[in-house]
């Protein structure tokens, strides 16, 4: 019983300490989820070359921070001016559909049975201002987060700085807190931790590079045969992978109905079609399996439960999330089960 009060007390302070200083510990967040996904490239080089740590440390975070600040030069000031010109059209586009498209739909409709017409009509109504609804809150929080995060680096230097001395000390910072960890279960405390860490960490680096390589290949293919906003329909694209099963959906959803506006009802738009479900296939049965692999081990079911329930939780945030809480969830529940089962309660 004390255990349990002393834990529900650190974990009280510790939250509370956290909630107080927020306003200062992003860029020290943002810096460790860099520093957590590059530092298993610095091991494999010391490991390889032996090379001095806090060389080989400064070598990495230069090359990330020029390939980013070449990025960031080039790449984003597109993606704004693309992402502003949307906005902008948001409306005309739906305008467009329900004024335009919908009536001459129908028209043809109502000439063959007029309640089918109605019908058709409620329904199709609906569905657009579904489908827009949720674009504008989609592009609002692409929007609101991207000028966060741009602004956030751009407004301070403690990142580079930061992520320098976490690459640099992240053994010492790691067994620090494995000497915190209580003595009689630190061994299972390891295990578990040990768990995450090997799933996460395999799910961040291969995710992001699925997302990187679906992100150029929609790009470049939706510039090649002429649709507006192929850029950032590729970055959204791409990154939406993240999200299973509604992700695509969402991102074929607005692409088609751009593509629409850009291309007209001919076959450039089946060519449309064609090129994300190459994407899709390719991302399930080629870049997943061979980059990601099975590390996060989620049966589908547990996958679809897991971003419908962060969904209802933590809105656009805990969608984006869903996978890598619910793979450690699963490790924690595995600790768990195993625990039960080794205890008196099970065996008796």
């Amino acid at each position: 019983m004390d255990k349990v009060f002393f834990w529900v007390v650190a974990t009280g302070i510790i939250i509370t300490a956290l909630t107080l200083i927020s306003s200062v510990l992003m860029p020290f967040l943002v810096s460790g989820i860099m520093a957590y996904a590059l530092h298993p490239a610095i091991d494999n080089l010391l490991l390889r070359y032996r090379l001095p740590r806090s060389i080989t440390v400064l070598a990495i975070s230069l090359l990330f921070f020029s390939i980013f600040t070449i990025i960031a030069i080039i790449v984003i000031p597109i993606i704004y001016q693309q992402l502003a010109l949307l906005i902008s059209e948001i409306p005309i586009y739906k305008n467009y559909l329900q004024t335009e498209l919908l009536p001459n739909i129908t028209t043809k409709i109502y000439s063959i049975d007029p309640n089918i017409a109605d019908k058709f009509k409620t329904s199709m109504g609906n569905f657009i201002n579904s489908i827009f609804f949720l674009i504008t809150n989609l592009v609002d929080n692409i929007w609101h987060y991207t000028v966060v995060t741009v602004k956030l680096l751009v407004s301070t230097l403690l990142i580079p700085l930061a992520l320098f001395y976490f690459l640099r000390d992240w053994s010492k910072m790691s067994n620090n807190i494995t000497n915190l960890l209580p003595t009689k279960n630190k061994q299972k405390i390891q295990n578990i931790i040990s768990s995450i860490n090997d799933s996460l960490s395999a799910y961040l680096v291969g995710q992001l590079n699925v997302c990187l390589l679906l992100s150029i290949y929609y790009a470049i293919s939706l510039s090649i045969i002429g649709v507006n906003f192929s850029l950032l329909l590729g970055v959204i694209s791409g990154i939406s992978v993240i999200i299973p099963f509604i992700g695509i959906l969402i991102s074929f959803s607005i692409t088609m109905i751009i593509s629409y506006f850009t291309l007209g009802m001919g076959g450039k738009l089946f060519y449309v079609m064609i090129i994300y479900f190459i994407g899709a296939i390719s991302d399930s049965y080629i870049l997943t399996p061979k980059i990601i692999g099975s590390k996060i081990g989620l049966h589908p079911l547990w996958v679809i439960f897991a971003v419908l329930a962060l969904g209802n939780l933590f809105g656009f945030i805990g969608i984006f999330f869903a996978i890598p809480i619910a793979g450690i969830i699963k490790v924690l529940l595995s600790a768990s089960i195993d625990s039960y089962k080794s205890s008196k309660f099970y065996n008796s």
